[in-house]
């Protein structure tokens, strides 16, 4: 068994096609250029009576979730948009053309499909088929709840930018004082540990709270991975994880707290793989993401 998971992780990293490996060192570097670009891009929304105000995408996404001003939505849902923009001009179509490049040498389809096959063990043909009985489950009760939706609100209620306050913007204001950001930790605490989740001796580092330039999407990543070594003896697992929490912000503790406990769940999962390799407790390919996400979700 830990023969056959060194097989499979080293068969997801090794490439032996020269003209693919020169493509990911390429695109390697045109990864961290478009990041950085990024990192610093000038963020924000030119709000009505104030002027540009620069604000995260987390900040941008909660306005437009809580806001009682369409303009002020429409504001926000510029300024997202805006980074979309700004991203095809940093080089990201040129990286999409690299990637699907490289994975075309190694024999896939594109890199979606090289990257699906990888991770999952099926390719992108099969990964559609099973969505495509979801979309094909869900298409008519989608349209019907949008089609109530319009009737009950008006026919903008289903614009980009008046979706979310239209379906949960009062229930947001009203559930706010209920779920502030600063019990959000003990709430965590208190809820794993009556379910009896433990960390088996992990070192956690959380960082919970959203500013400029941090990563604008909750994760957790593992330094040293939980696995039992070859004297029986438990190496716990080193885990940092994040939140996006902006306390002035209306729901952003509801929101910040669901990020906390999604993200406490991967580590919890990560935690407790009792297996003789750390490789089976690594959160990169071959380690399948709709397992983890499951997992995670499940918690």
């Amino acid at each position: 068994r830990t023969l056959k998971i060194f097989e499979r992780t080293f068969g997801c990293y090794i490439m032996s096609d020269p003209g693919a490996k020169e493509l990911r060192k390429d695109i390697t570097e045109l990864e961290g250029t478009l990041a950085s670009a990024r990192g610093q891009m000038k963020l924000g929304a030119l709000l009505p009576g104030e002027g540009f105000k620069e604000m995260s995408s987390v900040q941008l996404r909660n306005r437009m979730s809580a806001s009682a001003s369409e303009e002020e939505r429409r504001a926000c849902y510029d300024g997202m948009k805006s980074i979309g923009a700004f991203v095809c001009a940093n080089g990201f179509p040129e990286l999409v053309k690299m990637r699907n490049s490289m994975a075309r040498k190694l024999g896939y389809v594109d890199f979606y499909d090289y990257k699906v096959t990888q991770a999952e063990g099926f390719n992108k043909a099969r990964l559609f088929e099973i969505l495509d009985k979801l979309v094909d489950g869900t298409r008519d009760i989608v349209k019907s709840a949008r089609e109530a939706l319009t009737k009950e609100k008006g026919k903008d209620a289903s614009e980009p930018w008046n979706l979310d306050y239209m379906l949960q913007g009062s229930v947001t204001k009203k559930l706010d004082p209920f779920f502030p950001f600063e019990k959000a930790v003990e709430r965590w605490a208190r809820s794993y540990a009556a379910m009896h989740v433990g960390y088996r001796g992990a070192t956690m580092t959380l960082d919970l709270l959203d500013r400029k330039g941090k990563y604008s999407n909750g994760f957790c990543h593992w330094p040293q991975p939980a696995w039992v070594r070859r004297d029986g003896s438990w190496q716990p697992s080193v885990a940092n994880f994040t939140s996006l929490a902006d306390p002035a912000a209306v729901g952003s503790g509801l929101t910040a707290l669901k990020t906390l406990m999604h993200e406490a769940g991967h580590a919890a999962h990560f935690a407790n793989v009792s297996q003789p390799s750390p490789l089976f407790s690594q959160e990169r390919a071959p380690t399948s993401v709709a397992y983890a996400e499951n997992q995670s979700m499940f918690l």
